[in-house]
């Protein structure tokens, strides 16, 4: 399986305000007040559903290309607003690296790991992830 697949999310203006949106390619539906938490909310759900996936050994969805999705809308949606590329990292086999800091680091690191009672490995892993979302 690859490392990741980008999926199409078409996004309707809902009439009673907000937003819903739909992954053509999967059975997915979501919605938000902003165009922002509609796509988050959206992106969050479609990483459990990889999940789910991976979990039963399932395969997932072709991702449809550009040209071929409006065959795959809902005309009874209405009008599309806009379509957004999501981007999927299915979950995949554990692997070992290697990581060189400086002593000091990652005395820190393992002294702060221990006072939260967490293994290094999994604070490295949230920091790094929590970093990127914020940039």
């Amino acid at each position: 399986m690859k490392n990741k697949k980008t999926y199409f999310l078409a996004v309707y203006k809902a009439e009673e305000g907000g937003f819903f949106c739909k992954f053509p390619d999967w059975n997915i539906v979501d919605q938000g007040e902003t165009l922002e938490e509609t796509i988050e909310n959206a992106s969050k759900l479609l990483d459990f559903s990889a999940e789910c996936y991976v979990e039963e050994n399932k395969e997932l969805p072709e991702a449809t290309s550009g040209d071929e999705l409006k065959n795959k809308l809902d005309k009874e949606d209405g009008e599309v607003f806009c379509i957004v590329p999501v981007v999927v990292y299915p979950p995949a086999k554990t692997e070992r690296i290697n990581v060189t800091l400086k002593g000091d680091v990652l005395a820190r690191i393992n002294d702060y790991a221990k006072k939260k009672n967490i293994n290094r490995s999994k604070l490295m892993v949230n920091a790094t992830l929590a970093y990127m979302r914020e940039a």
